[in-house]
Formats: C-alpha cells, sequence, structure tokens
C-alpha cells in the first residue's frame, strides 16, 4: 500500500435536513474544491470524507445547484471519483478502488489481526470519518455513519484517533480485536478563546485589538528569570526592554504603544484578577497572556488603562487522571558583553605617560618601574624577593574576569494537576537557585501556586486560589559598577591572594587607587530577603439559564527586609609585604536595617447575561470594584560596632539615621460591557468604568471612561464568497474609540506636604516641621484618548493570517510640577494637569502555519512603528535672530529653552519626543579650507570634526585670527585644542562654534520608533527546533564615560582597551613616531578630564542602539509513548536552549538594552533540561 496521508473535511453542522436530495441554493463561481465543499456543508450539513490521494482539492468548479446529489456531482465531476452518500457523508474514493470497510480476512499479510470498534465524542454520540492509523505504519481507515472502523493491527501497536476539532489521542491495542475510543473536543482549534477584561471571548468575535500568548510553551524550554524576558518580540505594540542583568533586579521596562505620559508609563499587570508586576510572576505558573492595547479592550479598567492592560491567567486542574510533571533546567550564564579595561599595566603605565606628554608635561612612571613589570611579566611563576610569585607581586590583572564569572543557574518546578469529581486542582512548586556571576549576587526563590475550583451543582461553583513566593538574596556593592570608585583602579593590583585583598604595589601610584573585587565585596553581614502571597476566593452562580454573578476577594500580603553593613577590609601590597590601606576603627563602621510592608485588599463582583435570539447574540456584563493599598516602611542606621561579627542593631552603640512612612488610598469603580452580534457578521461593543479615587480631592475623585468599537466580518457576506474576496478564510474590519484614565499621581498630592528635619537656631541644630509641597486641590486624571482601526484576515485555509493596526493616542492633563518663583523659598510646585502627549503608529503581525508530510513549521513577525510627540508643555520653543517676543526689534540671538523645556541633554519641549537629545553637533566641513581669494573657508575644515591633519590645523588658526571662536579649550595648543581633539559647529551662525546657543534637537530619544520580532518552529518526529528573534531601531543613548569609552585619561584610574589601542596619535615635532595613527575616530589620550572633544556634551558621544538579537535559539526532542509508557512515564522531553546568543549592534557599550557601558551586563545563557511527566 503506497504511503498517503488521510485528509478529512468534517466539519459538522447541528441542523434538522432532509435526505440527500433536499433542496439547496448554491451558486458558486470559480472556487476550489475545498471552498465548495465548505460550502455545501455549512448550507445543508453534509460533510465529504476522502482520502487526500484521491481528489484534487485545489482545482476550481463552478456549482449552480438545487439539491445535494446535484451540488455534488458538480463539485467531484471533473475527477475520477466515485461517491455514495451515508447519512451526512459524502464518502469518496477513486474509480476501482476496493472500498475500506471491514476486512475480509481477519488477518493480513503483516500478520496484523482485524480490529474494530467505536469512535465517539464525550455525549456517546457516533464521531463519521475520524481518521484510524497504526502509528509507524501506512495502514489507516476511516470511521462510517455510525462511528465504527475497522483496521488491521497487532497487540501492543497504538492507534492514533484524529478528528477535526477534536484532540488527537493514542490508543494501545490490546489481545482483544475490539477497541472503542471517546475523543473530547478541542476548544482551541473549534474557537479560540482570549482572555478579556472580566472574562472571555472568542478571537473571532473580538472588536478591540488584543493579542493572546500562549505562555506555557515559553515556560518549558526557556532558562528565563522574569516573565517580561519571555515576552520580548513575541507582540506586536508591546516594547520590552531589559536595564540590568542583576538576579531579581533585572529592570525590564514594558510599554505598550509608546510612552503616553510623563509619569509612570507602566501598564496595568492583573495576575488572575490581582495587581502585580510581571517581575514577581512565576513564569512556570502562567498559562497564558493577553495584551489589551486600545480603548475598545482597556476601557473596562478605566483609571488604569491609559497604558495598556496585561492579563495573566496561571494554570488551573484540569478534568481527567491526576498528573505529575517535574521541569527541570540547568543554565551556565555567563556576560553577554563587556567593555574591557587595559589589562597590561606596563601598557598602562606607558598610555598614562602618553597623555601626559600630550599636554607638554612630564611622566608619570618612571621607565624602571615599567621595565620591573615587563620582566615580571616573562617570568609569571617566578618568585619576587617579598616571596610572593611575580604574577601576584607584578601583576597584570583584567578586573572584569576577577568579577565576573561563568555560573551555573538551576530551576526546578513541579505541579500535580487533576481533579476528583466535581473538583479540579493545580498545585505548582518551583524553586530557582541564580547565582549571579558576580559574587555575592546570587538569589533563591521559592514559588508556591496553589488552586483549586469546585463545582458544587450545575448552577453553583466556588475557587481558591493562592500563590506567592519568598526569596533570599545575597547583597553586594554592584552600585558600584557604575561609580567613580569602581573605575578608580588599575591593572597593577592583584585582586585577591592568601586571604588578603591587594592594593597598589608601587609608590608611584597614585594612593586613592582601589581594588574592585573589595568595593564590591567588602562589606559585612548584608542581605535582601522578599516575602510576597496573594489569595483570592471566588463565588459563581449560574441562574435563570442567561446569567452568572461572581463575586471575587483577594488580599495582597508583601514584607521585605533590606541589612547592609559597612566592611572592615583593608589593602595589601605583596611586592612590598605591608599595608596600603587600613580600614576605618569599628567605632566608625555602621549597620543599616530597612523593611517595609503592605496590605491590599480589593473585592469585584460582576453579573453577566446572554442570549441568543435567532442571528442576534447579545451579552452584558455589570460589575463593581473596591479596595484598599496601605503600606509603610521604617529606615534604620547605627553607628558604632562592638564587633564585626555583631551586627545587630543592638550590637551598634550610636543612632545614625532613623526614619519610616505609612501611606494608603481607596478606590471604588463601577463597570460595564454590552456586545451585539448580528448573524456573527455584525459586531458591535460598548464599555464603560466610572473610577473613583481618594488620591484626589473630594469633587475631583470620580472619572467616567467609555469606549465604543464595532467590527465587520466581511468574509461572511455573500459578495464576498463570490468575489475575488473568496480566498480570505476571515476577513474582518473592525474600529473602536475611547477615552481612558491615569492616576498617575501621588497618595496624597492634593494636599500640603508637612515634612520634619533639622535647622540652626542660635547657634543650635534644631528639629523643625515645615511645608515642604504647596496643595492643588484640582489635580484630577489624565485622561487619554484613543482611536483604532484594524484588519484581521486568514487565508490559504488558514495557514496564513495577519493582523494590521493604526492607533492614535491623545493624553491630556498630564500631571507635571510648573516652575514657580524664587519667592516661595524651597517649596515644591504642587502637581498640574497641564502637559500632552500623543503617540501615532501602526504595528503589524503576519504569520503562517503549515503541514509538509510529517513536518509542522510555522513561522510569525511582528513589527510597530511609533511616533511620540509632546504636545503641550511650558509653552512654545522660541529661537533664532530677532525672534524675542518681547523685544522685536532685538536682532541677537534668542532662545527660551529653559524656560519652556525640562531635562538638560535630554529634554522636554514641546514638537519633540519625550526626553530627545539636545546637543552640539561636531563640526561638518567639506574639506577645503581657503577661498579662491586666499580668505578663510567658514564652511571648511575637518570632514568628521577631528584636527587630523597640518592642513586642518592651519584652518583652525586661520579661522581664529579671523576672529572666529571655538569654545571648549579654546586656545590652541597641547594643553588647548590640538591634533586629534574634535570641535563643534557654529550651529546658530554667530562666529562662536560649540557655543551656548549651538545645540540642537537630534532627532532620537532613548525609546525605539521601531521594534520587532520574529519566530519560528520546525516539528518532525518528536524533534522540535524554535528561535526567537527581536529588536529595535530608531534611538540611542548618550554615553561618555572615564574608563569606559573616553580618551580622558586620570591618574590611577582605568582606560578602556578599545580606545588604548586604537586612538589617535601624531606629534608634527616627530612625524614619524611609531605610535602615529591618523583614521582612529578616537581623540588622543589627554590626562585631563574633561578633555577637548569632551568639555562639552555633543554628538560624538551620542551612538544608536538599534539592534537585532537572537533571544532565543531551542532545540528539543520528545521520547516516543509507546517507549515511556514501560516505564510508566506519560511524556519526556528534553531540551537545549540558548538564550541573548548573538546582538547585532553598532553600540560599542554594554548590550543596547541596557543603554549603558557600565553596570551589571546582561546574561548569555546556555541550558539544557527536561520536562517529565507522570
Amino acid at each position: 500500500m503506497n504511503k498517503k496521508k488521510l485528509f478529512l473535511v468534517a466539519l459538522v453542522l447541528s441542523c434538522n435536513l432532509g435526505i440527500y436530495a433536499q433542496g439547496v441554493s448554491l451558486h458558486l463561481r470559480n472556487v476550489t474544491v475545498a471552498k465548495a465543499m465548505t460550502e455545501l456543508r455549512k448550507k445543508t450539513g453534509y460533510s465529504f470524507v476522502y482520502e487526500g490521494s484521491d481528489l484534487n482539492t485545489t482545482q476550481r468548479v463552478n456549482v449552480d445547484a438545487k439539491d445535494v446529489r446535484q451540488a455534488a456531482d458538480q463539485i467531484l465531476g471533473s475527477q475520477n471519483v466515485t461517491y455514495t452518500i451515508q447519512g451526512k457523508n459524502i464518502v469518496v474514493s477513486a474509480k476501482g478502488k476496493q472500498s475500506q470497510d471491514h476486512p475480509r480476512s481477519t488477518v493480513n499479510k503483516a500478520g496484523r489481526s482485524t480490529v474494530r470498534g467505536r469512535i465517539t465524542d464525550a455525549n456517546g454520540d457516533p464521531i463519521i470519518g475520524a481518521s484510524v492509523k497504526v502509528k509507524g505504519s501506512d495502514t489507516g481507515a476511516v470511521s462510517d455513519i455510525d462511528g465504527n472502523y475497522s483496521i488491521y493491527a497487532s497487540p501492543g501497536e497504538e492507534l492514533v484517533v484524529s478528528y477535526v476539532g477534536f484532540k488527537t489521542q493514542d490508543v494501545r491495542v490490546g489481545q482483544k480485536d475490539v477497541v472503542n475510543v471517546t475523543i473530547s473536543e478541542d476548544n482551541k482549534l473549534l474557537n479560540e478563546v482570549v482572555v478579556v477584561g472580566y472574562g472571555t471571548q472568542k478571537k473571532v468575535n473580538l472588536t478591540g485589538s488584543v493579542s493572546s500568548i500562549d505562555y506555557s510553551k515559553e515556560a518549558l524550554s526557556r532558562p528565563v528569570t522574569s516573565t517580561a524576558q519571555a515576552l520580548e518580540g513575541l507582540s506586536a505594540g508591546v516594547s520590552v526592554m531589559q536595564g540590568s542583568g542583576r538576579p531579581g533586579s533585572e529592570g525590564f521596562g514594558v510599554s505598550i504603544r509608546g510612552t503616553g505620559t510623563l509619569n509612570n508609563s507602566s501598564p496595568l499587570v492583573l495576575v488572575d484578577g490581582m495587581e502585580m508586576s510581571l517581575a514577581d510572576v512565576n513564569p512556570n505558573d502562567i498559562a497564558n497572556i493577553s495584551v489589551l492595547k486600545d480603548a475598545a479592550s482597556c476601557a473596562i479598567y478605566g483609571n488604569r488603562g491609559a497604558n495598556g492592560v496585561i492579563l495573566v491567567t496561571t494554570k488551573t486542574g484540569s478534568d481527567g487522571k491526576v498528573q505529575v510533571t517535574y521541569s527541570g533546567k540547568f543554565s551556565f550564564n555567563s556576560p553577554s558583553r563587556l567593555v574591557r579595561w587595559v589589562s597590561n599595566y606596563g601598557d598602562y603605565m606607558e598610555f598614562v605617560n602618553e597623555a601626559s606628554t600630550n599636554l607638554g608635561q612630564g611622566l608619570k612612571y618612571s621607565q624602571s618601574t615599567i621595565d620591573t613589570w615587563r620582566a615580571a611579566e616573562k617570568d609569571p611563576n617566578g618568585i619576587a624577593e617579598s616571596g610572593y610569585p611575580n604574577y601576584v607581586a607584578y601583576p597584570n590583572t583584567d578586573w572584569y574576569d576577577e568579577i565576573y564569572q561563568t555560573k551555573l543557574m538551576h530551576e526546578h518546578s513541579l505541579s500535580i494537576n487533576g481533579s476528583e469529581k466535581r473538583t479540579k486542582y493545580n498545585i505548582g512548586l518551583t524553586y530557582l537557585d541564580n547565582p549571579g556571576m558576580i559574587v555575592n549576587t546570587a538569589l533563591k526563590k521559592y514559588n508556591i501556586n496553589l488552586n483549586i475550583i469546585s463545582k458544587i451543582t450545575d448552577w453553583m461553583e466556588v475557587g481558591a486560589h493562592m500563590w506567592g513566593y519568598h526569596d533570599d538574596q545575597d547583597r553586594s556593592d554592584v552600585g558600584n559598577l557604575t561609580a567613580w570608585s569602581f573605575l578608580k583602579s588599575v591593572p597593577g593590583i592583584y585582586p585577591y591572594y592568601d586571604g588578603k585583598y591587594g592594593g597598589i604595589e608601587t609608590n608611584e601610584e597614585d594612593g586613592a587607587t582601589g581594588n574592585p573585587l573589595l568595593n564590591i565585596n567588602g562589606q559585612g553581614p548584608s542581605y535582601y530577603k522578599h516575602n510576597r502571597l496573594l489569595s483570592t476566593v471566588y463565588g459563581q452562580v449560574k441562574f435563570l439559564h442567561d446569567f452568572t454573578f461572581k463575586s471575587l476577594f483577594g488580599y495582597e500580603y508583601f514584607y521585605q527586609r533590606h541589612k547592609y553593613t559597612e566592611g572592615n577590609t583593608g589593602t595589601y601590597s605583596f611586592s612590598r609585604k605591608m599595608e596600603v590601606n587600613i580600614p576605618s576603627s569599628l567605632d566608625q563602621k555602621y549597620t543599616y536595617l530597612y523593611h517595609s510592608w503592605a496590605n491590599n485588599w480589593k473585592w469585584t463582583s460582576t453579573l453577566n447575561w446572554g442570549h441568543t435570539f435567532g442571528k442576534h447574540d447579545v451579552s452584558a456584563l455589570v460589575g463593581f470594584e473596591e479596595g484598599r493599598d496601605f503600606s509603610g516602611s521604617e529606615d534604620t542606621s547605627k553607628r558604632g560596632l562592638l564587633d564585626m561579627s555583631i551586627t545587630a542593631m543592638d550590637g551598634a552603640t550610636e543612632m545614625r539615621n532613623i526614619s519610616g512612612s505609612d501611606t494608603e488610598y481607596k478606590y471604588r469603580s463601577y463597570f460595564g460591557r454590552a456586545n451585539y452580534a448580528y448573524d456573527s457578521r455584525y459586531l458591535l461593543e460598548l464599555d464603560f468604568r466610572e473610577d473613583g479615587s481618594s488620591r484626589f480631592a473630594p469633587g475631583k475623585r470620580w472619572g467616567f471612561f467609555p469606549s465604543a468599537s464595532a467590527a465587520w466580518r466581511i468574509s461572511e457576506e455573500q459578495f464576498a464568497k463570490n468575489s475575488f474576496l473568496r480566498v480570505f478564510d476571515n476577513l474582518k474590519l473592525r474600529a473602536s474609540y475611547g477615552k481612558l484614565g491615569n492616576a498617575s499621581v501621588d497618595n496624597y498630592a492634593y494636599q500640603s506636604w508637612y515634612e520634619t528635619g533639622y535647622t540652626v537656631m542660635g547657634g543650635r541644630k534644631s528639629p523643625r516641621f515645615y511645608l515642604n509641597q504647596l496643595p492643588n486641590i484640582d489635580v484630577t486624571w489624565e485622561k487619554t484618548k484613543t482611536f483604532d482601526i484594524g484588519v484581521d484576515f486568514a487565508t490559504l485555509n488558514q495557514r496564513l493570517t495577519g493582523t494590521i493596526d493604526y492607533y492614535d493616542k491623545y493624553t491630556e492633563g498630564i500631571l507635571i510640577s510648573p516652575s514657580i518663583g524664587l519667592t516661595y523659598g524651597d517649596k515644591t510646585a504642587p502637581k498640574m494637569n497641564l502637559a500632552e502627549v500623543s503617540n501615532k503608529g501602526i504595528e503589524a503581525t503576519l504569520g503562517w502555519q503549515d503541514r509538509a508530510g510529517e513536518f509542522t513549521y510555522g513561522v510569525s513577525v511582528n513589527g510597530t512603528w511609533n511616533k511620540n510627540r509632546v504636545q503641550k508643555y511650558k509653552g512654545a520653543w522660541i529661537h533664532g535672530k530677532g525672534t524675542n517676543p518681547n523685544d522685536p526689534s532685538d536682532e541677537s540671538y534668542y532662545n527660551n529653552i529653559g524656560e519652556v523645556s525640562s531635562g538638560g541633554r535630554q529634554r522636554i519641549v514641546e514638537g519633540h519626543q519625550i526626553n530627545e537629545f539636545y546637543l552640539r553637533r561636531t563640526i561638518h566641513g567639506n574639506g577645503s579650507y581657503f577661498n579662491s581669494d586666499g580668505s578663510v573657508n567658514i564652511n571648511g575644515g575637518p570632514k568628521d570634526g577631528m584636527i587630523r591633519t597640518e592642513g586642518d590645523m592651519k584652518w583652525l588658526k586661520a579661522m581664529v585670527a579671523a576672529g572666529y571662536k571655538f569654545m571648549g579649550k579654546q586656545s590652541i595648543g597641547k594643553n588647548g585644542i590640538w591634533y586629534g581633539d574634535y570641535i563643534m559647529e557654529d550651529h546658530n551662525g554667530d562666529g562662536v562654534y560649540g557655543g551656548s546657543n549651538d545645540e540642537s534637537f537630534m532627532g532620537k530619544s532613548d525609546t525605539p520608533k521601531f521594534y520587532f520580532g520574529l519566530q519560528g518552529h520546525v516539528e518532525w518526529r518528536g524533534i522540535d527546533f524554535s528561535m526567537n528573534w527581536g529588536g529595535a531601531t530608531g534611538f540611542a543613548t548618550w554615553w561618555r564615560e572615564i574608563g569606559q569609552n573616553s580618551s580622558s585619561v586620570v591618574f590611577g584610574l582605568e582606560i578602556p582597551k578599545d580606545v588604548a589601542y586604537d586612538h589617535y596619535f601624531y606629534d608634527p615635532e616627530n612625524p614619524t613616531d611609531a605610535r602615529t595613527n591618523l583614521t582612529s575616530e578616537n581623540p588622543r589620550l589627554t590626562l585631563q578630564n574633561p578633555d577637548q572633544t569632551d568639555s562639552q556634551e555633543n554628538d560624538f558621544r551620542l551612538y544608536s542602539c538599534n539592534f537585532l538579537k537572537l533571544r532565543n535559539l531551542t532545540i528539543g526532542y520528545t521520547f516516543p509513548k509507546e517507549w515511556m509508557k514501560k516505564i510508566y512515564v506519560e511524556n519526556l522531553r528534553v531540551y537545549f536552549s540558548g538564550e541573548n546568543l548573538w546582538t547585532i549592534t553598532s553600540f560599542p557599550g554594554l548590550d543596547p538594552e541596557m543603554r549603558a557601558g557600565a553596570g551589571y551586563t546582561t546574561m548569555r545563557q546556555i541550558s539544557f533540561g527536561l520536562n517529565v511527566t507522570f
């Protein structure tokens, strides 16, 4: 028997029709056979059953039929097949082919015997046309009108039973020749359902912009430490950027459709109805995530919906037998990228000397000291005069190799899922041990998730859910990674040896130079501890057939405790056998303790109603929600320890600091939603929410947030079925408009703020109680109006799907603190609803899912372009000559940037992006120097801004002689502007290059304008392969730091490796110097901070952060079930996975998502793991 793939087109609709000759009106032109069969099924309920090789379903036909038989004749007439009508099935077979009814013999040539049985659904009704196949062979059969089948199979073999809309089931053949099978519906295939506000909806009936993510697949393989990490690149409109690699503090920034406010722009995250941070959600407990992006989907959340909503649904129990699942992951974590320092001390000393002589100054290090290090380098294991090895006494330390280490992270998760009569339950336990890549940053986290749902009667259901975590984390001073004290070191210090931290090894070195490892790791007993527990209980009652009432009460408890103790460790010179940095005495050491807590509750009740009147589907929801958030903190520090081993508060002698606070707010909301659908073609939804918050003054506390949305399923129209639009299996046009809110204001913003402090009265320190912030009783909600229009489509038998949206968000009444007069003294201005911001954009998602033989594969790509503008702030930016509105006759250059904007190198001003860069530009001349008459050409000069050649220098001197000024060092010379320095342009044309009014906007901020993702997967015979790419463009960062990317050299401080070994050098007094480098883009080394290039903030240090990143690559294998059942295992999968594997970017710093050159860098992870279910 030739190998065939059994195809089935058998979606039977429930309708009371007569015999096959019943009347039907079917008129189709130039449609495929597959489309014609689908239309006949929709109109009559008759389905075609056939083998794929017997029928060409892509052939086009015309149909003009009045009954079922006539329609079948016209659909099949041009093909070499015959058919019979059995009940509601039209059974097709090739001409001359024997029927696949019951085998005539009980044993075939392969020695298999006949196995018969009946296939039914959960209600006992027969499944007609189900595919039955012997796994691993070509033997197959199809169930008949009564659900019966007959097939050759041997004991021990497995039958694979599949049917469209039902879950595929594997059944082992025993000694009996009768095998009956009951299969259950696969609702995901029949009707994909997505979670929306306070309920669920079929995706096909959505009128708003909602994306759904099956998160359980992500959690199975990826060694993610945060839920936000696995969201990167998976959904259009959602930007996820990681700020750090520090365990427990990864700093993921999540935004939906741009930044819509100058305050908190993070989306609302609800986990089973309770507000949480994505960082606190255990990825292993998540079933799916819905992202609500427009007013239609978010308005029901009112006061927090303006920035979008992320709904996280955790796993619940399921019907069937108890399943126990273990998931183990083991990941080798290493730095993804580092900015290296010079690690050879001999080279370092020569670079410092070069930086000094470049300014005409003397040498910092003697040649004899350099020679000593060079000699020891040649014999690293030799013994120095001090008795220590040369590599310890005369070190060449690569500090990042000492600070960062590759570590093994492991995670173990256990899940118990099942049901007992009317009760379903899920128990999830997870343990994570993340050692961090830097010493004393390890995190151990324990998660629990308990979920129970009991259906007491057919009309009453109750449930309880409890989840949370406890974590313990070591505490080190990793904040020093971005501090001057961390950079203040040299490679000539050994990190740690023989119980001692190394110090400077020569008296020529700066005595303030430190040991970076000690700076990070030198503290006493220190830690972080966190506890968070959330719980909900609910009851649900169905009554009067169409009504459902649900009431849920949720409670959150949070407590954290932080401790820090100052260290008591000095440093030691191994070459001189002496202490070089003696720690302070115990009476100067301090210990610090901070703890805070939160107790929050929320009560939500909803009433749902839904009914179908013929072709009219109507539903409605009304609800009430009330809650209270209460939090507090205490902060204590004492000085004077008795012993470094006693760090409790009662072990210190002198109070250093004590403070604390309590805060709370309450809210109450009424909300509702109404849905109407006619014939699944015309869809309408209305939503509203009225919110009240104690954060605002009486009379301003309530806000009303409505939305309306509609959709038209064009593909269901008859004209679409008879036109070129018939290529679409689904084509839906939708639009929405609504108003959303944001309460981004402190709990007491409308009131006067009084604080305590100290002042000096009569020469004595005295306590004081004073007014800090002025009140504003008119402060109220920020309001966002959102318009969205979108198209959803599916074609090619739903293999190709897509979604395209255009959105326009406008936020007004944004809360800012305006400038106030100096007569108010040190008072802080109150928050006022003054600013306005807009976001406009386009987002699109395109996906392809298909099967080729035994290969299943798919590709999905999404992208979002967003334009952000500040529409109203503190007034219009006016600049230019003669533009002074107070004196039109004044022809001088006027610029009111300081009055109408806020910020420094990144500013907020009307008409520009939020935090757009505002900098001077390096000069870009045309390369010529003088005009034909011999005068200096003001448009000439260096093409890239650097004085590189003697021609550039000659032009510079001529410009100065002509009266032009070059800001920065101003004078020309080694200690001023010299070869290898950059100069700025004269943007405003006043003859001063790099002057105070030569700054301009760069057209970029640190927020991407375009972000995208690409996912792909392939499965074949148990092997699965997947990858996830992501990226962003149109954003930048300004980065300049000594020791990281600057050519400024500071004595006793690190020098960046890339700059040290590739920088400009030219000595006009010795043009043949071996160090000459005229092509480098890095300026000359100078022993000054800042140097000419960095004396003014300019675009030379503005780096593009555009990137494309391979976020994840996974390959796995699922063992055959027949193998696993022998060892009593239901499912076993092993996999290898890589995270953050490859980044394509021009940014020279750390991870471009961090937009920095220093800090706790992100991880590259290589992991392996297994998932086993019993």
